[in-house]
């Protein structure tokens, strides 16, 4: 898994837009990630950062509306051509860090899911503010981030990162927003020695789609063994609520949290 473009079909040449394309032909991988948070979710969703759709073509299926945004606008064409089907879906020209882009949206959708977009915002709690702002009363955020600054290399600089998270700092960020953080998913313990052997030893940019479609064809199995892994994530999500927690049934102790498959 450490060849580069190897069989490569990318069509980009832009590092963090190859990196998109490639994930694309990642469809276990994504599969995981939608069958992690898609418990979390409700009818009316807004997403944050879409890209190219490859989660949001699974997400959208049985949601009452689903607006799927994105700062790229050659991102939101391709989504618009790979889901006109999808009559539930309409797409929005959103910056995340912009207040303004979310005055349409204030208190109108129940969730508002954001994955591996905080950490490319350098404002990243006026971001979250944003995301708050957008949410009616008892509505979630689920956010999902890079774990580990330790782990940050060439690969998070070529996709723009200002940063990766550790939990605590993710948990005090939304909780500055306005979120009560009802619980953390620790997720993809597997693919942490394959993102620092890239990105801080082999100082590659580019994750390409041959390493992707071999890592992919084992989610089967990574499935089933990630949360026994002993190194630390690669991602963590955080579920925050927009308003009180009624109950302590609905918070779980971070570190009784293991990776929800």
């Amino acid at each position: 898994m450490i060849m580069r473009f190897a069989f490569s079909g990318d069509i980009y040449v832009d590092d963090d837009k190859s990196t998109l394309d490639a994930f694309s032909d990642a469809p276990n991988f994504n599969r995981w990630m939608a069958d992690t948070i898609c418990p979390c979710m409700g009818k009316k969703v807004l997403e944050i950062g879409t890209g190219i759709g490859s989660l949001t073509r699974i997400l959208v299926r049985g949601r009452h509306s689903y607006i799927a945004s994105d700062l790229d606008f050659e991102h939101l064409e391709r989504l618009k051509a790979r889901l006109a089907h999808r009559p539930n879906l309409k797409t929005a020209h959103i910056d995340a860090s912009c207040a303004d882009q979310f005055r349409p949206f204030v208190g109108k959708v129940e969730t508002v899911v954001c994955l591996n977009v905080l950490e490319h915002i350098e404002d990243d709690l006026g971001a979250l503010n944003n995301i708050h702002s957008a949410l009616e009363d008892g509505g979630r955020a689920v956010i999902l981030v890079p774990e580990g600054q330790g782990a940050y290399g060439t690969l998070d600089e070529a996709l723009g990162h200002f940063r990766r998270y550790s939990e605590i700092q993710l948990k005090l960020r939304m909780q500055e927003a306005g979120f009560e953080v009802e619980r953390v998913i620790r997720f993809n313990r597997v693919s942490r020695p394959g993102w620092i052997l890239n990105g801080t030893i082999l100082k590659r940019r580019v994750i390409s789609r041959f390493q992707l479609t071999n890592f992919d064809r084992f989610v089967w199995l990574w499935r089933r063994i990630d949360r026994m892994l002993p190194w630390s994530l690669t991602s963590i999500i955080a579920i925050g609520l927009k308003g009180p927690i009624h109950t302590m049934a609905q918070q779980t102790a971070p570190d009784e949290v293991g990776a929800q498959v």
